[in-house]
């Protein structure tokens, strides 16, 4: 029989006071087989279920930085003297994504007039000076005039001399026939373009004309930020209904949501800057910001939420609370005031932790690198307290990050962190296990790829698990375009030199997300698309299909 864990269930990643090295630790609560990947039975009958691992201290709790909240258009924490708002206004003034200015402006481009009327202009009836002397006035050098008769008025017509008359007509006629063919060319190619719209693309998401994730357009115009990054994750209601959600950034600097359902089997699109634009607190994310996203499935609870940082490096979060029955509802997520900062141009992970009690609702965690270097995982019971995870002597500055759940014999209650270290002139891609706390870390790293370039803007990593969380795929996305990777089997690891692509379009890959569900996603060609792995050969991905536009 199964024997609990040899320790006693605690909070998830709580800080402890033996130690200001500041260790993680799991919630770990009795098995419900209403999760999924639930463990055996035998584990409930097998100890106590209210004993709770005593609690740790933090490293280290991350202060404001200076001038975080310095210069226009930074965030203001709600009790932050002005309130809890950007000091900027909406970032689009006319719904997010389209940058504001005249063209876009409600006003009228010009006034009605250029000049004002004034009933004290300074132009009078006698500006021009006198009227003209009489010949009497001029001395009689000129004698009036005798008794002459006016010249007859010449010929008109509506007003206008003969040929003033037949000069306009000439010009009328010659517009209305120039007008005439312009339009007939206008709304022949007008029609063809028509046709050939129809027949060479297809509509999917939201059905909001300035959403440009819904318009019908073929890959011509670029509607992906040339830097984005792109996230995924995924969870399944009680019904079994399989749903995810990819995010990216579009051309308009704005974060975009497309979620899927394997019962409707459509995307449709959130534009979550669009739906922020209006209120106190817009968003305002970096230009090809990192993202990284987690999804909760605790019944009746279901949740995604997202992570990106703003100009400043400060972490921002969005978060939809009601993934079920409100999945186009968002709302700012605050991180309880937490200033979390990153490393310049430095990536995020993120994961949702589960718990085995019925009534506990898991933890949020996101990891990033701090500006002195060192990998800390922030976690939502108190996300101002941010745990080490790996010392800044071991890791590369900007390392590429990817994080999810582990199994302990039965119980899913580690963490698997992948990042790189420098090694030279190259970097390791390598990965490091939380084991009730990542105390000792340094002693729990397993190398998967070496020898890859240094850290780079275009270089990115994921990781995905199947058969139950016994197997583990890491995929590492290199500067200059190759994917490679290992696979552990769960018995040994097994190097992927090169990972193949089967059917699909051609692909330039420039970004890449898995979810916890091994589905994989990438930016390629100013397209997003869908593949499942091959779980039979992990070094195959197969193609599913558009995810967008």
């Amino acid at each position: 029989m199964s024997q609990s864990p040899e320790h006693p269930p605690y909070s998830t990643l709580e800080v402890s006071e033996q130690d200001p090295e500041a260790f993680q630790k799991e919630v770990v609560n009795y098995p419900d087989h209403s999760i999924p990947q639930a463990v055996p039975l035998e584990q409930a009958a097998a100890g106590a279920t209210n004993s709770y691992y005593s609690p740790e201290t933090a490293k280290e709790v991350v202060g404001a930085p200076h001038g975080a909240y310095s210069g226009a258009g930074t965030y203001k924490d709600p009790n932050y003297p002005g309130g809890a708002a950007y000091s900027n206004a909406a970032a689009y003034h006319n719904g997010a994504g389209v940058p504001g200015g005249v063209a876009y402006s409600d006003a009228s481009l010009y006034p009605n007039s250029a000049y004002p009327p004034s009933s004290t202009s300074p132009i009078g009836s006698s500006a021009y000076g006198q009227a003209p002397l009489t010949a009497t006035e001029n001395g009689g050098q000129y004698p009036p005039l005798k008794d002459e008769k006016a010249a007859p008025a010449a010929a008109t017509i509506c007003g206008f001399r003969r040929r003033t008359f037949f000069i306009i007509l000439g010009v009328v006629l010659v517009a209305i026939i120039a007008l005439g063919v312009g339009l007939g060319v206008g709304l022949a190619s007008k029609n063809k373009n028509s046709s050939t719209a129809a027949d060479s693309s297809s509509s999917s998401g939201s059905d909001d004309p300035k959403d440009p994730a819904s318009t019908n357009s073929t890959t011509t115009v670029n509607l992906i930020h040339d830097n984005s990054k792109i996230t995924a994750s995924n969870w399944t209601d009680s019904s079994g209904v399989v749903h995810r959600t990819v995010f990216f950034q579009d051309v308009y600097n704005s974060i975009i949501a497309r979620r899927w359902d394997s019962d409707g089997k459509t995307w449709k699109t959130d534009n979550l800057t669009e739906l922020m634009a209006a209120t106190t607190t817009p968003l305002n994310p970096l230009p090809g910001t990192p993202l990284a996203s987690a999804s909760m499935d605790h019944s009746p609870n279901f949740e995604t939420h997202v992570w990106f940082t703003d100009p400043d490096n400060i972490i921002r979060s969005m978060a939809c609370t009601d993934a079920l029955n409100e999945p186009d509802t968002w709302d700012n997520d605050t991180l309880s005031g937490a200033i979390l900062q990153t490393w310049p141009g430095g990536q995020l992970a993120a994961m949702w932790q589960r718990t085995w009690g019925a009534d506990g609702n898991g933890t949020w965690i996101v990891a990033y690198q701090r500006p002195e270097g060192a990998i800390k995982t922030a976690n939502s019971s108190t996300w101002g307290t941010a745990t080490v995870a790996v010392d800044s002597s071991d890791v590369a500055a900007n390392s590429s990050l990817a994080i999810i759940p582990s199994l302990r014999g039965a119980w899913l209650d580690r963490l698997e962190l992948v990042s790189e270290r420098a090694s030279g002139s190259t970097g390791v891609m390598s990965t490091t296990t939380y084991n009730d706390t990542w105390t000792g870390s340094d002693q729990r790293v397993t190398d998967l790829v070496s020898s890859i370039p240094l850290p780079a803007v275009s270089q990115q990593f994921a990781v995905t698990k199947f058969d139950n969380w016994t197997q583990t795929v890491y995929v590492a996305l290199l500067q200059g375009g190759t994917i490679t990777g290992n696979y552990w089997d769960g018995k040994e690891m097994n190097a992927i030199s090169s990972f193949n692509f089967n059917s699909g379009p051609d692909t330039n890959i420039t970004s890449i997300a898995m979810t916890p569900d091994a589905m994989f996603y990438a930016i390629s060609n100013n397209e997003i698309l869908e593949y499942s792995l091959d779980q039979s050969d992990p070094s195959n991905f197969n193609y599913v299909g558009v995810v967008f536009p």
